[in-house]
């Protein structure tokens, strides 16, 4: 039973209208003076229940619902709170619904309120009885997952409600349960008028995350990456170099030793048939001395130029080199500019 009104034909329902909205006005007239309205509030909160019952009437519920709170929040009265309720019970949310009753009922009303307050508190005693065999129950349980967020239609459910009976409007619910590393579940459940329904919701683990190996480099000639095989070349190459430079030094050395022996042999650089051999023994160690360093020069360049182009840390570029041979009458020079 929403109102007095649907014991009536609808001839009647207009006359009741009218009736309810002179009442709404006197108890807004009414209403305790603590609360401090202004002029306005008053006036607004008048034409708010007026439009209300007309919505009311229509079986417009959503605008009344919306009306008579907005009424009351200007205006608190027990007649606005028990409209309000009715509108909720044609909207067939029945918690929402216990609850203004159940306020009135606790508020009651104050010595020397109007007598329309009083028949407020009657009606939301009844129309309280009526609601409650109404509301439906609903346990959501997540036994495995403590930590689980559980919301119905959208709306969150604390964790010292979960896994009880919780008071749930009945038709089609939603329910969704999420956890931090386990896979999202949603389901829905239909929930007839003063029934009860209990699910209990499994989740599945997420697969455990996995660190992505950070890209490769871009490989290119002469780039990093290209390192691994440089390494090696670079080692043989300073190798062969430096058993040129051996070479050289050695050859030159004796070298120089037959060119001495020559000198005094030979007086104003003529010598005798019988320093042929000698001769040609010194033009061989000359030539063998210049080889090894050529060797030793070709060898350390190399090497240096692959060692140079090594791999290096991502970002880091391999300052520009350049590399001079001198070469000069017995000795051969090196030198590296960066």
């Amino acid at each position: 039973m929403l109102s007095a009104a649907s014991h009536q034909p609808r001839s009647s329902r207009p006359l009741r209208a009218t009736v309810a909205a002179a009442a709404a006005v006197l108890a807004v007239c009414l209403a305790a003076p603590a609360r401090a309205q202004s002029d306005a509030d008053r006036a607004t909160a008048r034409a708010l229940a007026a439009e209300g019952f007309e919505a009311l009437q229509a079986e417009d519920y959503a605008t009344a619902e919306d009306r008579f709170r907005r009424a009351d929040a200007l205006v608190h009265a027990p007649t606005l709170v028990v409209d309000r309720g009715r509108a909720l019970l044609g909207m067939k949310r029945y918690v929402e619904a216990q609850e203004q009753f159940e306020l009135v009922l606790r508020e009651g009303v104050p010595e020397g309120a109007p007598p329309s307050w009083a028949q407020a508190v009657q009606e939301a005693r009844a129309l309280l009885d009526e609601v409650k065999p109404k509301i439906a129950w609903l346990t959501v349980s997540v036994p495995d997952v403590p930590q689980a967020e559980i919301r119905v239609d959208g709306q969150p459910i604390p964790r010292a409600a979960q896994g009880v009976r919780r008071a749930t409007n009945p038709g089609r619910r939603t329910i969704e349960v999420m956890a931090d590393g386990y896979r999202p579940r949603r389901l829905q459940v239909d929930l007839p008028e003063g029934g009860e329904a209990a699910r209990v919701v499994t989740l599945v683990a997420l697969p455990p995350r996995q660190t992505a190996a950070p890209p490769a480099a871009e490989q290119r000639p002469g780039a990093e990456g290209s390192g691994d095989w440089r390494r090696p070349v670079a080692y043989v190459a300073l190798g062969v170099g430096g058993a040129g430079l051996l070479l050289g030094s050695v050859t030159g050395i004796l070298a120089l030793q037959r060119h001495a022996e020559l000198a005094e042999r030979c007086p104003e650089g003529l010598c005798p048939a019988s320093q042929t051999a000698a001769i040609e023994g010194y033009h061989r160690l000359s030539w063998a001395s210049g080889a090894g360093f050529t060797l030793a020069v070709a060898g350390t360049t190399t090497g240096v130029v692959f060692w140079l182009g090594q791999r290096r840390p991502a970002g880091e570029h391999a300052a520009p080199s350049r590399l001079r041979l001198y070469l000069a009458p017995g000795e051969a020079r090196l030198r590296a500019s960066f």
